[in-house]
């Protein structure tokens, strides 16, 4: 499958008839807009749009806090949502196609790795990852550990679009490169490894995925780390958290005390909502939605914490014409 989950993800056809369809909806969409598939949808006058919304007062799991949201200026009319930090930049998985020093246009895998880094108030042209991150395989989401010293990231099988998770170590004299890359959990196709997460002690690994014996679509996980960068064996994170629907996007703050996912159950907003709860020794809380500053009827996903009161997540509530994730800042007031 692709980075995104199978419902939110609108590529994973393969006929030429249904390509033929989406390339005659997407020329509609871009003579309609007068936007190219990797333009910008924001002015210069209006680089975020603001979104207040209300909380619905009839939703039994209102949360206590308010997030006030700005879509961010880099959105385009292509697919992205932010995975995680590297190096001053905010990684962004994305199927824009991006200028790059060493590789065409043509030249690159449907979903790539972007860097993108913030300098005073303007956000500089996105960067593709270089090295291990980079080939004609679709990349989803990946997570490094604090000292940056070792990454876990995930790319698609050969001639499939189900993901596998990876490790790499970062060269301690070339910093920007990556040794000893290797394959560390994998399941047959059609199934998938996606969106990992590694605690701030660097013990503990998230995944989600919809191997078989789960209790829905996709499930969390958390895996064992040791010292050498192997891992145990998933576990299930079990009926607290996972549901007969689809739960993604795993994350937590910087104490390990709060945990964050995705999930498109029965009780939220609509779609995809975030939902957290809080974890001590390996004991969660019951789920809390989020609420209605943060959720709305569309998808909310991948919510990635920058500070106890600041990060940022992915939603298409604003998509323009198919249904594609941008990405949103957020501030707890």
């Amino acid at each position: 499958m692709s980075p995104l989950s199978p419902s939110l993800d609108v590529t994973n056809q393969n006929s030429h008839y249904f390509y033929s369809k989406l390339l005659a909806l997407i020329l509609a969409v871009v003579l309609n807009s007068g936007l190219l598939p990797a333009q910008s949808k924001l002015s210069d006058q209006d680089l975020a749009l603001r979104n207040k919304t209300s909380t619905n007062s009839n939703f039994k799991n209102n949360a206590s806090v308010y997030f006030y949201t700005e879509e961010l200026p880099f959105n385009t009319t292509a697919q992205e949502y932010a995975t995680g930090f590297y190096d001053n930049n905010l990684i962004v998985v994305s199927n824009r196609k991006v200028n790059a020093t060493k590789r065409s246009l043509f030249d690159q895998s449907e979903y790539k790795l972007l860097g993108f880094r913030k300098k005073t108030h303007a956000w500089e042209q996105p960067q593709l990852l270089p090295g291990i991150f980079t080939g004609t395989e679709n990349h989803g989401g990946l997570t490094f550990s604090t000292d940056l010293k070792r990454v876990y990231y995930t790319k698609a099988k050969e001639n499939s679009n189900s993901l596998e998770l990876y490790t790499a170590e970062r060269s301690s004299k070339l910093s920007h490169l990556w040794r000893n890359s290797k394959k560390v959990l994998t399941i047959e196709a059609p199934f998938s490894i996606e969106n990992p997460w590694l605690n701030a002690d660097g013990d503990v690994l998230y995944v989600a995925s919809n191997k078989p014996g789960g209790y829905g679509g996709f499930d969390v996980y958390m895996v064992r780390v040791y010292t050498d960068g192997s891992l145990g064996s998933p576990k299930n994170l079990g009926p607290q958290i996972n549901t007969a629907a689809d739960e993604n996007f795993p994350s937590s703050n910087e104490y390990g005390t709060q945990f964050y996912f995705a999930s498109n159950k029965s009780d939220g907003y609509g779609g995809f909502d975030l939902y957290q709860c809080y974890m001590n020794q390996g004991d969660y809380s019951k789920p809390q939605n989020l609420g209605g500053s943060i959720n709305s009827s569309a998808n909310e996903v991948a919510l990635i914490p920058a500070s106890g009161s600041s990060g940022f997540f992915s939603s298409d509530k604003d998509a323009l014409g198919e249904k594609v994730l941008n990405i949103y800042s957020y501030q707890i007031r």
